[in-house]
């Protein structure tokens, strides 16, 4: 069959803008922490133990999903959804655009609610939702522990998709109901793509940005977009299913960084 390459260039699209706003946030983010202008959102930043922290925190929210999830309470879940969605729009669309920004995100969050079921607008609201909590976290975070947690994460990524397979539970519960998730269009299907698929890579990015330099982020971030975009090429050539983003992502991002240091 034919591979279609519409898919795999919305991928691309998705992951570069959020790449490049993140990264613009991060900049400022991080100057603002600096001078201390602003606190990091975790207490030790540099503290490798601070990866296992946010890890039990995802762990935990996942939890509170699934069993919202098992329960029915949809209802809360989409509240849940969308305050997420108006705390990342704010602080994405303030960081680039000042107080017209907050107008903007106001506007996206109304359509989000209004057409919450359109992949194509949801899809537009997560690219400006990802980019200012992503790059918050990544300013907040030295690289060793940014890297102990994609690490982390890749593994969770696998044993949740392979193993216990509560990520393919979230995520057909998510289709229709959590507006949380990217729609990618591909013939009469839509592939779904978590919010944190491209959230993780962000934050190891911004962390890079943190403790090197902004063209050994754009290299890191490179490598990363390589290793989402053999993922979908794979996907798009097998009629059905279910992979963990992270590992290639994660593993292109490691491969990037390990090239910026070889080139700068």
């Amino acid at each position: 069959m034919r591979m279609k390459y519409e898919p795999l260039i919305l991928i691309i699209l998705l992951y570069v803008s959020i790449q490049l706003m993140g990264l613009q946030i991060g900049h400022e983010l991080i100057e603002k922490i600096e001078s201390g202008e602003i606190l990091p959102v975790v207490e030790e930043p540099e503290n490798p133990l601070t990866s296992l922290t946010i890890f039990v925190y995802i762990l935990i929210g996942t939890g509170i999903l699934l069993l919202l999830l098992k329960f029915g309470l949809y209802f809360i879940i989409r509240i849940m959804s969308f305050f997420f969605l108006l705390i990342g729009l704010s602080f994405t669309l303030w960081f680039l655009f000042g107080v017209i920004g907050l107008l903007l995100a106001a506007a996206l969050f109304i359509l989000s609610i209004w057409k919450s079921k359109n992949p194509a607008v949801m899809n537009i609201v997560l690219i400006f939702t990802i980019p200012g909590i992503g790059a918050l976290f990544g300013s907040s975070i030295a690289f060793i522990p940014a890297l102990i947690l994609i690490l982390i994460l890749s593994a969770y990524d696998l044993v949740a998709v392979f193993g216990t397979k509560h990520m393919i539970t979230l995520a057909e519960g998510a289709k229709d109901k959590i507006p949380l998730m990217f729609a990618i269009p591909f013939g009469d299907r839509f592939l779904g793509l978590g919010t944190g698929d491209l959230a993780v890579p962000l934050i190891f990015s911004v962390s890079v940005l943190r403790d090197y330099s902004f063209t050994n982020a754009i290299i890191t971030a490179a490598g990363g977009l390589i290793g989402i975009a053999l993922l979908f090429v794979y996907i798009l050539n097998k009629k059905e299913c279910a992979l963990p983003a992270l590992p290639p992502i994660c593993a292109g991002l490691i491969v990037g960084f390990g090239v910026s240091l070889m080139v700068l």
